[in-house]
């Protein structure tokens, strides 16, 4: 049973519920009769529960309660991570008649995280009993019903090698009610999620028996291979599996993960994304009983010794595509065009090039052939990014065989920074299982080639999919020269190539020795003159041991890791943990790529019998070599020697000297110098309808918005002119909050409005902190900018409301703390970071207390007869060479007294970098100081407050200390706002001369002249409802997001005294996330009415559509009283339509309590005529044409950024909506030139 989150599959399978035993039985790894047959004489019992008490055992077993978990992070996973709708209870859990019994109940049930419809029961071993490898079996009787998900399944004690499904699962058995005549059995493996695979297969029962009956369920597992049994019939053998973990460069070694101790599970689940939810035919309670369960273990024989898993190069499917010069990618020009696949009904071209974004997962766009120096690419616009990564994607099929090599290249690029996914896997009959690595790739804004090797581990596939998964951002992107070919069998590791550090800083691959090949010595090369050592790696013990049977010379002996990427003048730390079988020396040295340069001397570490941490430093010389050797000299000694954890990181980074204008480029992030620096642009001083002020209010921006306009940029709070650096990752940080819930976007962008940093963000009237990180692709000059005016796809607000910045950066990430070292030096957090001395605690005459409250306060009785005898300090600062740092503080005293402060690096040479003694008065007095660092060290400030230059005190005084700063030269006055004058903000350019609009046409009245195109808009007849899965004939569907995906949207529908009742339990974050639609609608072109009644327990909005005709969805506002809407619409091209209402909720409104009911009734799309009996003067035709808008005005898959913002000058009007001036119900009339331009308003929809 999976433990976590939904993956594709997944959703593939409750959209085709019948792929289910094609997938299965396509996944066994191996013939069964190939496999080890034991017999039961062979297992020794050593574990097991027979219930033949009163009550659980809970010696053995423990309960799991309520309705999910709580991650590491912190956050709440409902529904166990797959949808399930029971809330776990002890009391479902019984003991009797020798049985265990499991019963899952329809009840209504609540804790502090919801109301829950069902209970169930569902007990471990975790803690209690785990196990790596033997036999696991269970005697079971399983519920039939739809909806029941029993299962008899196993984890990791302990996630060794990472998150779900990292570490492992071993799904022994798990059932669907609804399909009483099989089992299936699974592991689940890869990478932590959503990078995750499985392997499962389904055992199909002899006729005339079911999952009713008892019968027993087990796996056999050994290393490197598990089989699956029912009443001893196997049916699976598994015996390829792998584990990675981010951030790793190879899969941990065979047979990971499955070589560690895991738990049993026993549970009966409730509805989830395995056999789908409860229906009405559903017979409650359900019930699971457990004979018993059993655990054995493998007597009189050895485990098998795993065998790294291979892969015979096999002959091509009959029906294979012919490689065309090479490469199984046929039209790489796109001269073919693209098949273009919305539903689930629409079939993929099997030759050429597909567009898929299927409706179901939110993704819409449009895709087009672009010329890039003169070489055609596949231009994707993106207009609704939709849920998935596979919401938007490009797809061909390709042919691969087994055990063949195949490396994939293409070029590629975005509109902005932005990420694309890529995999090769199978389509619906192959469970659209992943056949290579799914490769998550950073796309720029530059044209970038990509090549990646992969072998084809799976069944030979004629017709397997190479998927460029665009999904999850609306960035354009661009793919040309995409090349499939067949090439030679490659190393996967690349031992030898240079290396890259990997995301941890650590230059060391594999110095854990527990990544690639089943030898565990991946990366590393080891030589023994005349034999005289062997290196081995236990599989248990994962370190490096090595045997020594003739020490000779120191350099005999060798372990070595080349492709050390090593940068002039920096400090390097190799770390390690070591021992031997005697005391003995083993030496280290870094050289050069071909051996003939020593970076560093031969560095000599002891070692004993008890397994240490060694650090040693090193600084490279004025040379750059990325291809060093990491070289341990293991010669010298016949004691063996043991090694593990081998790091190197860089400590340093001279090679990337950036000066404090590159690393703090924004200025007065904290207002303190009121709006200097800060530049604002709002629309509505030209043209349209928005209105903004800007202040500084109590510290803080403030930006009072009268009205938000109809465009994100319609109102902008922004400083510009900011220079970053390629390579940089920098760090945008803010506090914000607004007088009403709403969405802003904060970008990055350069004068083109290209964009390498954007997200939309939700405020509250709770301030907020913000942080953010993104690495800078290209030198370039840019602006941080807040868009205020009206986000796409939220809520208008429609009313005057304020909104709040403070603490604003932008800077290189990292650099802040060596310019700032010193924390905390207004005391406003008590003695945080700060420590401590009185000597007199230990010995001598001193006495003094210390108090903090926004000040440090000591009260002194006796100064004792040193300066350090009553001492005050902040240290563990890291100071850098050639800077020069300013020391300023405030002090007093209630006696006129000397104070020395100073700066060293303590014990144990107390090398002093500063020292001053100064004299305190009754007053408080500003102490500033400046000092130049020599080299870099770790220091402390330090206020000695002892007896100063010989003087004692011994009558009771206070020294007052606060507002302490240790800081880089003009690092704080760089922050605030230029003083020179030279970057004034740049005064707003006088608008050109506004055209004038022409008189808005009067308010039309309509005339029906038509039939309700609705089927059964009053819910007379309507008793049951279609689904994707099987779509009403002539009627209503509904559409649950919730069923696929984790806390989205989930509602009941059912018909109500003539009304439609939806209870909506899970109100999602999108507002298609749950539909009642009709499809297939003809509607000819022209003016409908849509009208309805509604209402909600809850004032809430809901969503109409009229999807794929091109008109904009609308949203409407509903409540506990029953009212009627309408609005007119215009379809300007026939067609067949999909009409429907969303009622999940997007992220700007108010949160919803559930359950939360709504009822609908007398639902009509009517065809209607304007009525011109009661209209005076009525407009000329032609003075509008809304189908012959200018399309260079907006493109809605590419829009051009340049249209969207302006620096201080008119933007384009290009936002001036002709249904904003019927609205507005006045006349203007003014001379001029007289146009209007008629704004199409972005189309959001899921048909």
């Amino acid at each position: 049973m999976n433990s976590k989150m939904f993956n594709t599959f997944l959703i593939v399978i409750l959209l085709f519920p019948n792929l289910l035993p094609i997938v299965a039985s396509s996944q066994t790894n191996q013939d069964s009769t190939n496999a080890r047959v034991l017999e039961d004489s062979d297992w020794t019992l050593v574990w097991s529960d027979e219930f033949d008490g009163t009550e659980l055992d809970q010696t053995k077993w423990s309960y799991d309660t309520g309705n999910g978990f709580v991650q590491d992070d912190g956050n709440y996973v409902p529904g166990w991570g797959n949808q399930e709708l029971q809330y776990y209870s002890e009391d479902n859990v019984k003991v009797q008649d020798g049985k265990l019994v499991i019963e899952g109940k329809k009840e209504t049930i609540s804790d502090d995280r919801g109301t829950y419809d069902y209970t169930s029961g569902k007990i471990t071993t975790r803690g209690l009993y785990s196990k790596k490898y033997g036999k696991f079996e269970a005697r079971m009787k399983l519920p039939e019903g739809q909806g029941f998900w029993p299962a008899f399944w196993m984890m990791p004690e302990n996630d060794v090698y990472g998150g779900w499904a990292a570490s492992g699962e071993i799904d022994i058995m798990e059932a669907a009610g609804a399909r009483v005549d099989r089992v299936g059995g699974a592991l689940h493996y890869g990478g932590q999620w959503p990078n995750n695979s499985y392997t499962a297969a389904d055992y199909h029962f002899p006729s005339g028996e079911s999952i009713t009956d008892f019968h027993v369920y087990s796996v056999e597992w050994e290393p490197g291979e598990i089989r699956y049994y029912v009443d001893g019939n196997l049916y699976q053998t598994l015996n390829n599996w792998s584990s990675t973990s981010n951030g790793n460069p190879a899969k941990f070694a065979y047979p990971a993960p499955f070589d560690q101790e895991f738990f049993l599970i026993l549970n009966l689940a409730i509805g989830g994304w395995y056999g789908g939810n409860p229906d009405d035919t559903t017979n409650f309670p359900g019930v699971m009983e457990v004979d018993y369960v059993k655990v054995y273990e493998l007597e009189g024989k050895e485990y098998l010794e795993p065998v790294e898993p291979s892969f015979e190069k096999e002959e091509l499917p009959a029906d294979s595509k012919t490689a065309i010069n090479g490469s199984y990618v046929y039209d790489p020009e796109y001269t073919e065009g693209f098949t273009v696949v919305k539903t689930g009904a629409d079939q993929l071209d099997e030759t050429y090039w597909n567009f898929v974004h299927l409706d179901l997962f939110g993704g819409n766009g449009s895709v087009s052939v672009d010329t890039i120096d003169s070489t055609n690419f596949a231009k994707v616009d993106i207009s609704e990014q939709g849920s998935q990564t596979y919401s938007i994607q490009l797809i061909q099929n390709v042919t691969l065989g087994k055990g063949r090599y195949y490396k994939l290249s293409f070029d590629a690029k975005a509109e902005a920074a932005r990420n694309m996914n890529i995999k090769l896997g199978g389509g619906e009959s192959r469970g659209y299982k992943a056949y290579s690595p799914n490769y998550e790739i950073p796309l720029t804004d530059e044209v970038n080639s990509y090549e990646y090797v992969f072998q084809m581990q799976d069944e030979s596939d004629a017709l397997a999919r190479l998927e460029f998964n665009l999904g999850l951002n609306n960035k354009t992107v661009w793919i040309g020269n995409v090349v499939l070919e067949e090439v030679e069998a490659v190393d996967p590791y690349n031992e030898t190539e240079d290396k890259e550090p990997l995301e941890d800083g650590n230059h060391v691959y594999n110095g854990t020795f527990d990544l690639g090949r089943m030898d565990r010595m991946t990366y590393w090369e080891f030589s023994a003159s005349d034999n005289g050592a062997t290196a081995s790696v236990d599989a248990d013990a994962r370190e490096l041991a090595v045997a020594i049977s003739n020490g000779g010379a120191e350099d005999s002996i060798k372990l070595v890791q080349r492709g050390m990427n090593l940068q002039p003048n920096d400090e390097y730390q190799i770390s390690f943990d070591a021992k031997a079988a005697d005391a003995r020396d083993i030496k280290v040295v870094l050289v050069s790529r071909d051996g003939s340069v020593q970076y560093t001397d031969l560095q000599t570490v002891s070692l004993t019998t008890a397994m240490e941490e060694k650090v040693i430093t090193f600084v490279m010389p004025d040379t750059l070599d990325t291809g060093g050797q990491l070289v341990f000299l293991l010669g010298g000694s016949s004691h063996d020697v043991v090694l593990d954890n081998v790091k190197m990181t860089r400590l340093t980074n001279n090679n990337a000297s950036l000066t404090l204008e590159e690393i703090f480029p924004l200025r007065n992030g904290d207002f303190s110098n009121e709006l200097a620096n800060w530049n604002n642009h709002v629309q509505g001083n030209y043209d349209g309808p928005s209105s903004a002020s800007f202040a500084v209010e109590e510290g803080m921006a403030k930006v009072s918005i009268g009205h938000e306009g109809v465009n994100p940029w319609d109102v902008i709070f922004m400083q510009e002119g900011l220079s970053l650096k390629a390579g940089n990752q920098y760090v945008v940080s803010f506090d914000a909050k607004s007088t009403v819930e709403r969405q802003f976007e904060v970008i990055v962008d350069n004068a083109s409005y290209h964009r390498y940093f954007s997200e939309t963000l939700d405020l509250t009237t709770d301030s907020k902190h913000f942080s953010f990180e993104f690495e800078m692709t290209q030198d370039d000059t840019v602006g941080l900018k807040y868009l205020l005016g009206k986000i796409s796809g939220a809520s208008e607000i429609g009313a005057a409301h304020d909104v709040y910045f403070d603490n604003v950066r932008l800077e290189v990430k990292g650099e802040r703390e060596k310019a700032f070292p010193l924390k905390n030096g207004s005391f406003s957090e008590g003695d945080a970071n700060w420590g401590q001395h009185i000597q007199g605690v230990y010995d001598g005459s001193s006495k003094a207390s210390m108090s903090f409250e926004n000040e440090a306060k000591i009260s002194i009785e006796h100064t004792g007869v040193n300066p350090w005898d009553v001492l005050l300090a902040q240290e563990g600062l890291t100071l850098y060479p050639n800077k020069q740092y300013v020391l300023q503080f405030e002090a007093k005293s209630t006696t006129d007294r000397k104070l020395e402060v100073i700066i060293d690096n303590g014990a144990p040479s107390y090398h002093r970098y500063f020292a001053n003694i100064l004299d305190l008065t009754t007053d408080t007095q500003t102490f500033t100081f400046e000092f130049e660092m020599p080299n870099e060290d770790v220091t402390g400030v330090k206020f000695l407050l002892g007896s100063v230059d010989g003087t004692v005190i011994d009558t009771l005084h206070d020294v007052v200390i606060d507002n302490v700063r240790l800081e880089v030269k003009g690092a704080r006055e760089l922050l605030g706002s230029d003083t020179t004058g030279t970057t004034d903000p740049e005064e707003p350019t006088d608008p050109e001369e506004p055209t004038e609009p022409t008189e808005p046409e009067q308010e039309k009245t309509w005339k029906e002249v038509g039939e309700n195109l609705l089927v059964d808009g009053s819910f007379d007849t309507t008793t049951s409802f279609g689904n994707p899965d099987q779509p009403a004939a002539n009627g209503w569907n509904i559409f649950n997001q919730g069923v696929y995906e984790a806390w989205a949207g989930l509602a009941d529908f059912s018909v109500e005294n003539g009304e439609l009742k939806a209870s909506v339990t899970q109100p999602g974050w999108a507002w298609w996330q749950i539909q009642l639609y009709q499809e297939n609608i003809d509607v000819p072109s022209g003016f409908y009415k849509l009208s309805f009644d509604a209402k909600s327990d809850q004032e809430r909005k809901i969503y109409a559509e009229l999807a794929g005709s091109g008109v904009p969805m609308e949203a409407f506002t509903v409540n506990e009283t029953m009212q009627s809407f309408e609005t007119i619409i215009e379809v300007t091209e026939t067609g067949q339509f999909k009409f429907l209402f969303g009622f999940g909720k997007e992220p700007s409104e108010p949160d919803l309590s559930s359950p939360n009911t709504i009822f609908l009734d007398n639902v009509r799309l009517v065809e209607v005529v304007e009525d011109t009996s009661t209209t005076e003067d009525p407009e000329e035709d032609g003075n509008e044409d809304e189908g012959n808008e200018e399309e260079g005005n907006e493109n809605e898959g590419n829009e051009d950024e340049g249209n969207e913002e302006e620096q201080n000058e008119e933007l384009p009007n290009t936002a001036t909506s002709f249904y904003n001036w019927l609205a507005l119900g006045f006349t203007l009339v003014m001379t001029g030139f007289i146009f209007l331009v008629v704004q199409r308003r972005k189309f959001n929809k899921v048909s």
